[in-house]
Order: C-alpha cells, then structure tokens, then sequence
C-alpha cells in the first residue's frame, strides 16, 4: 500500500450556501448528531438556517458563523467515521476553529460557544469601524505590501487580509483608502481590483476591539494538548494550545497565510488535501499553489464516497 500525508481544510466565511450539509444530516448518524448538539446549544434554529433559510439570514454574520462551523464539523465527522485519518489540519479565517475543534483542542461545544462569540464581537467591530475588502488579482504580494505601505501613510490603513495563492490577495481597510489603492494596483500591473460583499474590513488593524475582546475571553479556557496538528493562519506553521491562547484573537486583526501554510505542508510531506465543508473554494486555491499534490472535497454523500473511493485503501 501506498502512504498518504493527508491535511483536512476547513472553508471560511463566504463557502456558506442554503442546504449545506442536509444531505450529511440525512445520511451519516455522525453528521446527524453534531447538527443536534448545535441546536440544543444554540438560541435559533440552525437546521432551518442551513437546509433551508427561509429568513434569509444565512449571510449575516451571527448565523453564518455557526452554521459553517457546525457543518465543517459535520462534513469531517462523517469523513473520519469512514475510516479517513488526518495528519493536519488547516482552517481558512473562521476554518481556523473547525480545525480547533478537529485537532482536539476544544470540545465541538466549546469552539461552537467561542465561534459564536467571536462573531457576535466581530459584528460589533465591523459596525463601529467600517470598512471593506477587495480582491487583487494578478500582482504579487510584495507589490501589493508596497502599496499597501503607502496608501496606509497617506489616506488611512488598508492592509493584507489574506494571501490565498499566487496572484490572488485580499486587502482590508477603510473605504477612502481601498479607493485610493486601486488605481495605484492598477498601476503596478494588477489585472483586476474588485469589491467583495462583506460587511467589515476583516483581518485587518480594524478590528482590534474585537480581538481585544475575544483574549480576554481565550484567558479563561483551558484547551487540551492537540491530537492531530494544527497550522496557524497566523504563523503559517503548527500551533500548541499555548500558541493558541496567542494566536487565535490575533487572527481577526493579521491576514490569513493560506498560499504559505499549503507550501510548508507540502515541504512537509502532505501530498493529499481534502477540503471538509460545503462549496471547493479551498481546492481550487490549492491547485493554484500546487499542480503536483491531489485535491478532494467533502460537502455530502457522493463526494464522501468518491474520497473514501479514491484513497480509501490507500490509507495506512
């Protein structure tokens, strides 16, 4: 048999769509039982959210935070039924507690409570600093960071948010700054600067209240020794659970290392990735990373089955 060097991914906000994880609920009793834990935990109904979201609230902050989470873990829970052993594991911005919760450093009830806290300081956050993000397409983040440095002096702070693979960054800020960058990208080569619909300048000095917040939080939760390693999106590189009482609130204020942490896996060993959530945002960056390592997803029953298909019986 041949060895596999397997990271699990978790998506972030944004893979959230109406009906994720109904088809997990409805066939794997793993999946089942973590949607019910949820909806005892919290005060709305999270299966009406996620199958079907007739208030339309799947978008807002406070719901969409949760309900990914819960599905992520559900997604995962049926994978490692089935026999599927993760060597690492990686989440993307709100992924990151997926990936807590999944290394076993949290209880699935404790990172649902900090994943709801978080939101709910976030929200606050990004109503009393308003801001926004945008997507830089085709310029290298070294031109992007100079930019970045100069709007920042000049107009007010914009600043990475995420390096998701070559070519592509995000960048948060306040309005009058990205505005003022965009020509400047331009500029220096970038193909397209376009406006993402979200509702503050996430990962970024902005929301620093929120971080603030949410330490004072972390100081008062005991976390395990982690079972499986976790990459921080911080460091770009494993985190213990001391690390985790640093790192965690700095993760709402410093950008995410996706492009990094995929390429330190794979300096690594990790040959195989499998994104655990709705939607293959996270596989579509990994393949831009990499043409070399192999790229699945799990978001219901026919893409489980296809894994569990393809290296089931490789797996030692």
């Amino acid at each position: 048999m041949v060895e596999v060097k397997t990271a699990i991914l978790f998506p972030g906000q944004g893979a959230q769509g109406i009906g994720m994880g109904k088809d997990l609920y409805d066939h794997y009793i793993e999946s089942k039982k973590i949607f019910d834990e949820a909806s005892e935990l919290l005060d709305w109904d999270i299966k009406e959210v996620c199958f079907t979201d007739s208030q339309g609230i799947i978008n807002q902050t406070r719901y969409t935070q949760a309900a990914l989470f819960t599905t992520n873990i559900a997604a995962y829970e049926a994978l490692k039924a089935n026999g599927i052993k993760a060597d690492a594991v990686l989440g993307f911005s709100l992924g990151e507690y997926s990936a807590i919760a999944a290394s076993g450093a949290l209880s699935f009830e404790d990172t649902l409570k900090l994943v709801e806290k978080r939101a709910g300081y976030m929200e606050q956050c990004a109503k009393a600093h308003p801001g926004g993000m945008v997507a830089v397409i085709g310029l290298e983040i070294d031109q992007i960071d100079e930019v970045c440095k100069e709007v920042s002096r000049e107009v007010g702070p914009v600043e990475i948010a995420n390096d998701n693979c070559p070519g592509q960054v995000t960048l948060s800020g306040v309005k009058e700054a990205l505005d003022a960058a965009s020509p400047l990208l331009k500029q220096k080569g970038a193909k397209r600067v376009l406006p993402l619909q979200v509702s503050g300048a996430f990962h970024s000095s902005l929301m620093q209240e929120a971080a603030d917040t949410l330490q004072a939080e972390i100081e008062h939760i005991i976390f395990n020794e982690v079972d499986i390693p976790i990459i921080s999106n911080v460091t770009a590189r494993p985190m213990g659970k001391e690390q985790m009482i640093t790192n965690i609130p700095l993760q709402i204020v410093k950008g995410v290392r996706f492009r990094e942490s995929i390429l330190n896996l794979i300096d690594d060993g990790f040959d195989t990735f499998i994104e655990v959530g709705p939607k293959r945002t996270l596989c579509n960056l990994v393949k831009k990373i990499s043409g070399e390592v192999r790229v699945m997803n799990v978001e219901d029953k026919a893409s489980l089955e296809s894994v569990l298909e393809i290296i089931g019986g490789a797996v030692c």
